[in-house]
């Protein structure tokens, strides 16, 4: 044969092999019941939705989706089964994350045990067997090494609702469930901060990786953040130098900007607000010198705002030193003041008057109520989520019993 030749189609051969290795390809299987067809789809959440970029039909359980990404990242696995011309409430929705790259990759998993995309508290799910993403991998070792703080706050969390929450509503309770409630929270905070420290320590480890860059965004992407500028700043230093002009890197940048102000030490931002005689003033106005106040975000029509008022009342009470303002994110001013009264609110007051979808609200991020925030004396954000046994647990570290 013509040497030319022969080389040439060893250069082809030689590229098609690279091409496959530049592409991945998903290789699904799924056992159980109800599973000879469907349709698998994979998605991508961009914008504040999941947008399908590929679909295979599902046959006895079996699917494959080829393609290529330009880099690893989270991807969602959307498998719809039974008939398509169903409704979609006679369907069952498997709903899987999970991390592709350009590799061959197997998911294996029983589709009566899977997560599912209505999740059912008391369903016990199994996780997916996944094969061949080395980034998943990673990501799935860091998981494993949460798993025992992610266990311990879930049983917390559970007894923060039975023994805090249950007894205030029940008849002739001599349960002391205040001194419950600081207990849980208090051990609760321990297992997050050693939580926290085992995912900074893994973003120094594998600052090269796109997991740690999603553990920083998801750190920073609450309505507020427990860090200070400063440690932001540190965490991004960590995995900068590796990200540099990427798309990604711009990303947590500009997320980062965003959450700054609203950092840890920052002062707190000034707003118009409405008082309940009508008129409009600054937030600053009603802000008090030299005292932690809190500024407690609400509405009328939020049930679990509702029920948090007579603590707050005791609250009030207890600490006279300790400042609260409540501003509601009602629009209706009527709706406000009914509840202000029926409530027996007696300390400050005031109102956002675009309510929860205007303005006003992003510029402190918030995206629903009950929010809860204290200021330290010299009005910076000092503590966030303070509701309940929580708020409970930081008045006493401030003011003692």
């Amino acid at each position: 044969m013509n040497k030319f030749i022969t080389l040439g189609m060893a250069a082809l051969l030689a590229a098609c092999q690279q091409s496959q290795k530049e592409q991945y390809s998903i290789d699904g299987m799924l056992t159980g019941d109800n599973i000879e067809t469907g349709m698998a789809y994979l998605q991508k959440y961009q914008n504040g939705e999941y947008v399908r970029l590929d679909s295979a039909v599902v046959e006895n359980g079996a699917f494959t989706l080829k393609g290529k990404v330009d880099y690893p990242e989270m991807y969602n696995l959307c498998i719809e089964l039974g008939d398509q011309t169903e409704e979609e409430s006679a369907q069952k929705i498997l709903w899987l994350n999970f991390y592709l790259e350009n590799s061959p990759i197997s998911i294996e998993g029983d589709a009566n045990t899977l997560p599912e995309a209505t999740w059912n508290p008391d369903k016990k799910y199994t996780k997916p067997v996944i094969r061949g993403s080395k980034t998943e991998d990673l990501y799935q070792q860091l998981n494993q090494s949460l798993k025992a703080y992610d266990d311990s706050i879930v049983i917390l969390n559970n007894r923060y609702g039975e023994e805090y929450y249950k007894p205030q509503f029940e008849k002739n309770s001599t349960v002391d469930y205040d001194k419950a409630g600081i207990a849980i929270v208090k051990e609760e905070q321990k297992q997050l901060a050693l939580r926290q420290e085992k995912i900074l320590e893994f973003i120094k480890q594998n600052p090269t990786s796109v997991v740690a860059l999603d553990q920083i965004k998801m750190i920073l992407s609450g309505t507020f953040t427990d860090f200070t500028v400063q440690q932001i700043d540190d965490m991004y230093n960590l995995v900068a130098p590796s990200w540099q002009g990427t798309q990604q890197l711009q990303e947590l940048s500009t997320m980062i900007n965003a959450v700054k102000p609203l950092a840890m030490g920052e002062k707190y931002i000034d707003i118009d607000v409405q008082t309940p005689d009508g008129k409009t003033v600054k937030l600053s106005s009603l802000i008090p010198e030299g005292k932690y106040t809190m500024l407690e975000f609400w509405a009328s029509w939020c049930g679990p705002c509702r029920a948090e008022i007579p603590h707050l009342r005791k609250v009030n009470k207890q600490y006279k030193d300790f400042a609260i303002i409540s501003i509601s994110v009602d629009e209706k001013e009527k709706e406000w003041q009914k509840a202000m009264k029926e409530e027996k609110m007696i300390w400050t007051q005031a109102r956002i008057t675009d309510g929860i979808m205007g303005e006003t609200v992003k510029k402190y991020n918030l995206t629903g109520v009950p929010t809860c925030i204290i200021l330290d004396k010299e009005g910076r954000f000092y503590k966030t989520n303070m509701r309940g046994a929580y708020l409970d647990n930081v008045l006493q570290e401030l003011y003692g019993e």
